[in-house]
């Protein structure tokens, strides 16, 4: 009896730490990953200075690109069971510091674990690489059906209404500068609850907190998606 307790232990536990890994889509790109911890190199996720979206339109290479605009071209959300949902509900209540039943949205949950981790590519669309503003497209097409989105991060912020930081909800746009220069939009995320939002930074796919220093000291505004 005392062995299968240890054994139920063990499993649970197992269970768990799988709980934090990002869905198996992302998983080529964990021995990238890997092989540039183990090669020194490290990067922080809030460094972001000195890039841009402005002009991603010529690296734009995969059939994804078309995700905004009329034909739209969306990620695929498989449908979950309940078990599933469950584990993402614990995972990203986790990682956004939030209460479980706030975590409520499945579409949402599902399109984060598909591209948690995905690396950083300047004018990519791609799980091989994206970069902000084509991230923000895809995410608001495929959870929101939002269609109208610009490809740029500076667009995106002309073409959204403004709203305050105490306003912000699920799927609202968070801008920011990173060039140093001004106030010039160069970064876009998405907020989702909890000072949190959903962002492809040069570490990759991942949340961040806007109290954070450099998100707090580079935020330019937020702005709100008027549906059509």
């Amino acid at each position: 009896m005392k062995n299968q307790y240890i054994l139920l232990f063990l499993l649970i536990n197992l269970t768990a730490c799988k709980v934090f890994q990002p869905a198996s889509a992302d998983s080529g790109n964990s021995s990238s990953a890997r092989s540039k911890h183990s090669s020194g190199q490290h990067i922080s996720p809030a460094l972001i200075q000195n890039i841009s979206t402005e002009s991603g339109d010529s690296a734009v290479r995969t059939p994804e690109a078309s995700f905004y605009g009329k034909s739209s071209q969306k990620t695929v959300l498989t449908p979950i069971n309940n078990d599933e949902f469950l584990k993402l509900q614990f995972k990203y209540a986790i990682l956004t510091n939030s209460p479980v039943e706030e975590m409520t949205n499945q579409r949402l949950l599902v399109f984060m674990d598909q591209w948690y981790g995905a690396p950083y590519h300047y004018g990519g669309t791609g799980k091989d690489g994206i970069d902000c503003s084509a991230f923000a497209c895809l995410l608001l097409a495929s959870v929101y059906n939002m269609n109208q989105l610009p490809r740029i991060s500076a667009d995106q912020y002309q073409a959204t209404r403004r709203i305050s930081k105490k306003d912000l909800r699920e799927g609202d746009l968070v801008f920011f500068h990173t060039l140093g220069k001004g106030h010039r939009v160069t970064h876009v995320g998405i907020y989702l609850y909890n000072n949190r939002f959903v962002h492809a930074s040069v570490a990759g796919v991942q949340i961040s907190d806007l109290g954070e220093g450099y998100y707090l000291q580079h935020y330019v505004g937020a702005g709100r998606v008027i549906s059509e």
